[in-house]
């Protein structure tokens, strides 16, 4: 493997953050400077954490996920109060959705071995799996290459309630029929059988999405020390219980927090992307075996349009007898992050980075300060296949990233001609459309009667233009046929769907073509938090 930085077009919060600029990180407590760090762990050393109890917890839930003992070495340190945690966390994905899941975790162990090295305390690395969350779409496919086209493949199950993914059971032999569907798709390999047994084994271990999820993840870095986290396991919520209390009482100091953050993003020309009504308590509750997000409406707290109704006092009760029925919204998640580990640093993605900036004033309501916010690892897998395209084409990795591979698509085939085939069409038409207005209207003085014929004899004419363009498209594709293919395997393995590779391949395309030690491989690169993208050389 090698490894090749490149810089790429960012936008928005994303780009001026990496880029240092002066307004948007005054909306963060802490530039990412190793002075910084330095800060956050005196900052830290004032708070106190229910670490006894976070640790007979995280030893239970990763032991029964058959950890390795370098995980449950970790889980011991976090009871020494000089402990402190890098964290980050995703949704459940089927076969642990898209690659940036992957690379998040990999940013998490990367900077917490260099912060421990570096700072001179124990730092541990801390994946929280998002299981509180019920939008089961956005985890439940996988997208695959079939008849040279990129498809969503979708594990139809029916959810008839909005359920966690902790609490949604998943049927493992439609799931393994689903997978086999997915592996059917790759190319058989010397690694092929291992995987897909690797993968088995997980699924007949778990009974939901979340268990599956953390089953693969476990196994695939298992002697990495990773430790994780069901954010929605019932036991971590009566550990919760105490700030789910506070986050209730204080909810006005929220709403105003977050309004009040937000405004400062506008006047700074950034649009925020948390979208909330005024009244909203950003807590949810679990109404039969559905997730309801809380509303303040006239003294009362209601869910589902007022269908269920509580006082104060009920909701406080609830959570005390039964916490598992409660769970945290996008605002209030990194709260209860800071509230349970000593978090040296937060990783984030692009979008986590952007809905952070609004988050500012709201850890302030509840008397934190934001952590570090330090943006992930973004990487590409280039094989040797697509690099031998590249040099065919004679187009750089850069080029790919910075421009995309469709646009110099197009720009490679209308080299190929000696004027652009759109630009001679658009003049044609431009001027086949004004004789034809003129003979409309010559028309219509001679026989108003054929004033519809006549536009519609404009737009057989038209159209046959538009069929000799395409047809002339079609000729010039079959003629370069063979470099075309080059541009659309490019495409596929890099911006497939038009999107980056991370947002779309899964883990087990990679582990099907290079072996289930992968990912271990990938983690011994040296990279470096310069904000540049990787281009990982297969």
């Amino acid at each position: 493997m090698e490894i090749k930085e490149i810089s790429v077009p960012l936008q928005g919060v994303v780009a001026d953050y990496l880029n240092h600029e002066k307004d948007i990180q005054e909306c963060f407590d802490y530039q990412i400077t190793e002075e910084s760090f330095v800060r956050r762990i005196q900052d830290l050393r004032n708070r106190q954490y229910p670490r006894q109890e976070l640790v007979s917890h995280l030893l239970q839930y990763n032991q029964e996920l058959n950890a390795g003992e370098k995980t449950l070495q970790n889980i011991h340190a976090l009871l020494e109060e000089d402990t402190y945690v890098v964290v980050g966390g995703q949704q459940a994905g089927l076969l642990t959705g898209p690659l940036y899941t992957i690379h998040k975790i990999i940013s998490i162990l990367q900077l917490a071995k260099e912060k421990e090295a570096s700072l001179g305390v124990r730092v541990v690395p801390v994946f929280w799996i998002a299981g509180e969350d019920h939008d089961i779409d956005e985890i439940n496919h996988a997208f695959v290459t079939k008849n040279g086209k990129v498809k969503k493949t979708i594990f139809h199950e029916r959810h008839l309630n909005k359920a966690s993914a902790s609490e949604t059971e998943i049927s493992i032999e439609d799931c393994k029929q689903w997978i086999e569907e997915i592996f059917k798709t790759y190319p058989e390999t010397k690694h092929t059988k291992d995987v897909f047994r690797f993968v088995e084994e997980c699924l007949q271990q778990s009974r939901t999405y979340v268990d599956f999820f953390a089953h693969f993840i476990t196994k695939l870095f298992a002697h990495s020390g990773l430790i994780l986290v069901d954010s929605h396991h019932p036991i971590l919520r009566n550990i919760e219980v105490p700030f789910l209390k506070e986050l209730l009482a204080r909810y006005k100091n929220v709403q105003v927090a977050l309004n009040d953050q937000q405004r400062v993003l506008r006047d700074l020309g950034y649009k925020p992307i948390i979208e909330t009504k005024q009244n909203v308590v950003h807590i949810f509750m679990e109404m039969n075996g559905e997730r309801l997000l809380l509303e303040e409406e006239e003294g009362c707290f209601i869910c589902k349009e007022g269908m269920y109704s509580f006082s104060y006092e009920e909701l406080i009760e609830s959570m005390e007898d039964h916490p598992e029925r409660f769970s945290n919204n996008v605002v209030t998640r990194p709260l209860m992050q800071e509230y349970i580990f000593p978090t040296l640093a937060f990783i984030g993605g692009p979008g986590e980075i952007a809905y952070w900036s609004e988050l500012q004033q709201v850890f302030h309501a509840m008397d934190f300060q934001m952590p570090p916010v330090v943006p992930r690892l973004t990487i590409s897998y280039l094989a040797r296949d697509i690099e031998t395209d590249l040099r065919d084409l004679q187009i750089q990795e850069s080029e790919v990233f910075c421009e995309g591979i469709v646009t110099l698509r197009e720009k490679w085939l209308s080299m190929q001609v000696e004027e652009p085939i759109d630009n001679q069409f658009t003049n044609a038409v431009e001027q086949i459309g004004a004789i034809h207005t003129s003979l409309q209207q010559f028309v219509q003085k001679v026989s108003p009667g054929l004033r519809d014929f006549a536009k519609k004899n404009e737009l057989k004419i038209m159209q046959q233009l538009e069929l000799l363009e395409r047809t002339l498209q079609s000729d010039l594709e079959r003629k370069y046929e063979v470099q075309l293919n080059k541009f659309r395997r490019i495409e596929h393995s890099l911006q497939p769907l038009g999107a980056p590779q991370e947002r779309i391949w899964n883990i087990c395309y990679y582990l099907n073509g290079y072996g289930l030690d992968f990912v271990e491989r990938v983690m011994k690169q040296t990279f470096r938090w310069n904000g540049k993208h990787h281009i990982i050389k297969l």
